[in-house]
């Protein structure tokens, strides 16, 4: 009896185990996550304003005083910088890899300066613009990804239907680039 219910409580634990997998890694498999979408947008180094209504892509505001913009980055063959500036209330910009884990973010109140200057590195590129700073880069937060490939997403808040001009501004200036590093 007493190895019947042992068993019985194995199995009801291993398959609770299986159903949570299953269950968190269903977005993968139907490529509903937010990598395959993002990456449905377009090509790479481009920002992509998302829209304010539930549309084809799966991406969109739900939030009507926020605008958003998404820009799929590869820093293999270098960094990849991230500017954008305008007069906005509030903005914030996090990056999240191929995984959609979120590896770095930042907002208005936290940055150098008013606007975005991001530069996005590998390791090895680190250790390179350590050696050699480029002018380009001096006030610019620099983040160390361990993964190459990843995406950006930029939102700015209009709290106000006055702010709607500027905050799409703000992301229609905003690039992402992939820069080159001078082996000096």
């Amino acid at each position: 009896m007493r190895s019947a219910l042992l068993a019985i409580s194995i199995g009801l634990v291993g398959a609770a185990f299986i159903h949570i997998v299953i269950i968190l890694a269903l977005p993968m498999w139907t490529g509903k996550d937010a990598w395959t979408r993002v990456t449905a947008l377009g090509s790479t180094n481009r920002f992509y304003s998302l829209a304010n209504e539930p549309n084809t892509t799966g991406l969109y505001n739900e939030n009507p005083n926020l605008r958003s913009a998404v820009c799929r980055f590869d820093i293999s063959d270098g960094p990849v910088r991230i500017i954008a500036s305008g007069d906005v209330p509030v903005w914030t910009v996090s990056t999240y890899d191929a995984s959609s884990n979120e590896t770095y973010s930042m907002n208005d109140r936290s940055a150098i300066g008013t606007g975005v200057n991001i530069a996005l590195v590998t390791p090895a590129q680190m250790l390179q613009l350590r050696r050699f700073m480029p002018r380009s880069l001096e006030r610019a937060v620099l983040v160390e990804l361990s993964k190459p490939e990843g995406y950006v997403a930029l939102r700015a808040v209009a709290p106000t239907p006055s702010q709607e001009p500027a905050a799409r501004a703000f992301l229609t200036s905003a690039a992402c680039v992939t820069m080159k590093i001078d082996p000096a």
